[in-house]
């Protein structure tokens, strides 16, 4: 494995003038009048995988973090893990409870999500495509799973759900592939109790063979962008064959669900970090496959696409998270063994701040005060190397970052063996 270093920048600079910000914010104020309800901005909580989820404020402090579990060896159902970080409960960094599944199939937990109101958690199966719904508003230390829906293919013609975005009245999720394991995937609707409400397929066409991979809205630009990863038929063979594998990044128009751009980067762009607050018109991807991080912006209703960190070959940045203030970019380096943080204060130009090593990092939960960064590290079960299953807590801010060391949660211990630890949700 490649150890990271200090990477080298080569940015296109950008600018934004006066006049156009002028016009952007009265556009803005347009729009929040004219969007249909379900798609109207309603931000409350920070801007996290939603910009719907309304949830913790900068001035509260988690008191739970729920992370999305997979059996290690898939001979017991995988769980959702209840953690207690509340500094100053007896139990602070240990396991409060698991909530199983209850299904023995090959499942694979990997991404899971709030609805708007953060009071139940849609969790899936990358392999099974199954969906399991928890009620986490009734007890929040001991979620209850209140419904399976156990085949999404045949719910809605879709599978490999991936990205879960809450959206109101209900659950956007992205979908790797079509019914069949191939593409297209694409983005579907379910309500709140998981019934189907609709389909938005992805682009299908030579450039651009139907990939899905994640999704991030920004309401105040009428902008969506997704990503691009590989179909369900192929993302179980390690390496994936680069064939196989999509580099394209799509713009959409979010109101009206129409494709605006195709830009195709480097191999495997994945998670969509748009920069938070209103005014912000930029955002984050990590490229895995070529070990790179775009940042994007909207220019005049155009998105236009800059390779900003070139990271040693392999390192795999498989996560990327923007603090609040949009000053600080964190990236995680599964097969670097590290996460970066870096000033982006300008964001074509990032200056590396600080790293701390870590076995196989992998997701990364940002706290609303931006100060502290919750890191899991399971990618899949076919990629995962042999190592301690953790979840650390990393204080970080402006001065760079430190590993809690009265903050390790073991996830080999558990009565049914190891569990992978992979999404994280704070409560």
């Amino acid at each position: 494995m490649t150890r990271p270093c200090r990477p080298s920048h080569q940015p296109n600079a950008l600018s934004t003038s006066r006049d156009e910000v002028v016009s952007m914010k009265r556009a803005m104020l347009l729009l929040l009048f004219t969007l249909p309800a379900w798609i109207a901005p309603v931000p409350s909580g920070p801007e996290d995988e939603s910009v719907f989820v309304k949830n913790l404020r900068p001035d509260q402090r988690e008191s739970l973090l729920y992370v999305w579990t997979s059996d290690a060896d898939a001979k017991q159902p995988d769980f959702l893990t209840v953690v207690d970080v509340d500094p100053k409960s007896p139990r602070y960094g240990k396991i409060l409870t698991t909530v199983p599944t209850g299904s023995t199939v090959d499942n694979e937990a990997h991404h899971f999500g709030y609805t708007v109101n953060a009071d139940r958690i849609f969790a899936g199966g990358l392999i099974s495509n199954r969906l399991f719904i928890y009620d986490v508003k009734t007890d929040p230390q001991h979620p209850k799973l209140i419904k399976t829906i156990p085949d999404l293919g045949a719910l809605s013609g879709y599978t490999g759900p991936h990205t879960y975005y809450a959206v109101p009245g209900g659950v956007m999720i992205a979908m790797l592939g079509s019914k069949d394991g191939t593409g297209p995937g694409a983005l579907i609707r379910l309500d709140e109790q998981g019934n189907f409400v609709s389909a938005l397929p992805a682009p299908n066409r030579p450039d651009d063979p139907g990939y899905m991979y994640d999704v991030g809205v920004k309401p105040e630009l009428n902008r969506m962008v997704t990503s691009s990863w590989t179909h369900p038929h192929h993302f179980r063979a390690n390496p994936i064959a680069p064939e196989n594998v999509g580099d394209a990044v799509v713009v959409w128009d979010w109101k009206a669900g129409t494709v605006l751009q195709v830009e195709h980067l480097d191999k495997m762009p994945l998670e969509v970090r748009w920069q938070h607050g209103p005014a912000a018109r930029g955002g984050f991807i990590n490229c895995a496959g070529a070990s790179t991080i775009w940042y994007w912006e909207d220019k005049d209703g155009k998105v236009a696409f800059s390779r900003v960190i070139q990271l040693p070959a392999n390192s795999t940045p498989a996560d990327v998270r923007i603090s609040y203030d949009n000053r600080l970019l964190y990236v995680s380096l599964f097969s670097g063994n590290a996460v970066q943080q870096y000033d982006v204060a300008d964001p074509l130009h990032p200056k590396f701040v600080s790293e701390v090593k870590l076995q196989e990092p992998n997701m990364m939960k940002l706290t609303p005060d931006s100060r502290r960064l919750y890191v899991s590290n399971s990618l899949l079960s076919n990629l995962d190397g042999k190592v301690p299953f953790r979840v650390w807590l990393l204080n970080v801010g402006t001065g760079g970052m430190t590993l809690d060391d009265k903050f390790v949660v073991d996830f080999d211990q558990f009565p049914t063996g190891a569990g992978r630890p992979h999404d994280m949700l704070l409560k």
